[in-house]
């Protein structure tokens, strides 16, 4: 299993448990410090109608449940296609369900393999250094990012050309690079993704 995708797989489903945990915790707390005969006789009713504040923006931690505070939730508009270059989405490399087993993909996907191809999505954050980062995993939108475990068609493994780097920003980014189309497995023989990017551009769009 490589490096990047332990990362990514296990950050998928340890904050969410982690989170759980904390909040029995808490309940279980709060339970057992009430004092027991607590006059409640006097004490104003809650007003049912008003809802529980939204969490801190500090709190809000990707992958676990939460879409990060001052994400955006639409990508912009592609820009055009540079010369040899062809545009595509993730509707298009998603919209059939995968099989490991079966490892069947629709002829349309493996014709992109080998092509040189541009690609908008956003930034998986299990990285090492967000601040140089020279593959990642581009997913859709932070709605698959943050909830769940993304599609083994829903996430594309980038490596920017040797020397590249950029930074985790919770913007959409433009990559630009040469698309392998293909299952690729770990020595525990499970599927770790579908696409690769290899000798990428990722630019950060506004």
């Amino acid at each position: 299993m490589s490096r990047l995708y332990a990362r990514a797989y296990h950050a998928c489903v340890s904050p969410r448990l982690a989170g759980n945990i904390a909040v029995l915790g808490f309940l279980l707390l709060c339970w057992f410090s009430e004092p027991p005969h607590k006059d409640r006789s006097s004490a104003p009713e809650r007003d049912a109608t008003r809802s529980a504040p939204p969490p801190a923006a500090d709190a809000v931690v990707p992958g676990s449940g939460y879409i990060p505070a001052g994400a955006p939730m639409q990508p912009p508009p592609a820009p055009p296609p540079r010369k040899g270059a062809r545009s595509i989405d993730f509707d298009l490399l998603s919209y059939f369900d995968y099989d490991p087993e079966a490892d069947l993909i629709p002829d349309d996907v493996l014709a992109l393999d080998g092509k040189i191809v541009e690609l908008r999505g956003v930034m998986y954050y299990a990285v090492d250094d967000p601040d140089n980062v020279n593959e990642f995993f581009l997913m859709p939108n932070h709605t698959v990012c943050c909830f769940g475990v993304p599609r083994t068609n829903e996430a594309v493994h980038v490596v920017l050309k040797r020397g590249a780097t950029t930074q985790y920003v919770l913007n959409y980014y433009l990559v630009r690079g040469r698309l392998a189309v293909g299952a690729v497995r770990g020595e525990d023989d499970r599927v770790h993704y579908l696409y690769l990017i290899r000798d990428a551009e990722a630019e950060v769009m506004e």
